[in-house]
């Protein structure tokens, strides 16, 4: 549980962050992330990084399709 907590909080750190210190944070608290476009996905909290010039603005869940 604790575990689920300081990754949270990893991720909710990373508003208002350059793309390189989101993916060094995630990187560094062993948080599995997958880049593309303006997102970073975080596939096992079902969760996308937006960014906008290179900021994260949002953080926004989504559900895999079966």
């Amino acid at each position: 549980m604790q575990g689920l907590i300081n990754q949270s909080q990893t991720i909710e750190n990373c508003l208002g962050q350059s793309r390189h210190q989101c993916l060094q944070a995630l990187l560094d608290a062993g948080i599995e992330s997958l880049d593309f476009g303006h997102w970073l996905a975080i596939p096992n909290q079902q969760l996308l990084l937006v960014f906008r010039h290179q900021r994260c603005v949002a953080i926004d869940g989504y559900q895999q399709a079966a």
